[in-house]
């Protein structure tokens, strides 16, 4: 069905809802999926592996260069990448267990990444976003003429030293300008996930699914 390996949770729910987790780079399939425990039990949930290798367990959606100390994004790869997650989530909801209008998505970094642009660009197909010490990158937003209806719950840590703090700020005008509703919550933590940011977003989560 899909190039992408991944691990799953199933849920012994006749119609349950879809949790998809996408990890940032550097990382793999095992790392969100640690917070299994915290995630509704009602759902099927599905933490995928991005397909590009690094290294032994390292792995990435699309390259990121860096030259002269700046940061180059492949945002062709992105994109590519982007349309492939997009269709392997259609085939998911196809499954007569999953609820198709109650899918989520959980992005940390470079997922969070791929999670704006996934629920941008294919309005009406994801019920939920929430981005994590990420950025909305306007590059990869497909343009549509429907706005999306997604509730989408962003965050990101003051002290982020991978992606910072005041870009992904102001990376939220595109939402802004596209009258989007969002939540953001920032808090005092790096490029990460502490205990009250994964208290908000468990408590976000439970009342959108």
């Amino acid at each position: 069905m899909s190039r992408f390996f991944f691990v799953d949770r199933k849920s012994e729910e006749i119609k349950s809802p879809l949790i998809i987790l996408i990890h940032g780079y550097g990382s793999n399939e095992r790392d969100l999926f640690s917070l299994i425990d915290y995630l509704p039990k009602k759902a099927y949930i599905i933490s995928i592996r991005g397909p590009i290798e690094l290294f032994n367990n390292s792995y990435a959606w699309y390259d990121i260069y860096v030259d002269n100390n700046s940061k180059l994004y492949d945002h062709e790869g992105a994109k590519q990448i982007r349309d492939e997650l997009s269709k392997f989530i259609d085939d998911i909801i196809k499954y007569p267990n999953i609820d198709s209008d109650n899918v989520t998505l959980i992005g940390f970094s470079q997922g969070a990444i791929l999670s704006h642009a996934i629920s941008y660009s294919y309005p009406g197909t994801i019920k939920n976003i929430m981005a994590i010490s990420g950025v909305i990158d306007e590059k990869i937003m497909k343009r549509t003429h429907l706005k999306p209806k997604t509730n989408i719950y962003i965050s990101h840590g003051t002290n982020d030293n991978l992606i910072d703090y005041q870009i992904s700020k102001e990376s939220l005008n595109f939402y802004k300008s596209k009258n989007i509703d969002f939540t953001f919550e920032s808090y005092e933590q790096g490029h990460g996930i502490n205990e009250k940011n994964l208290e908000s977003l468990i408590k976000w989560l439970n009342e959108k699914i």
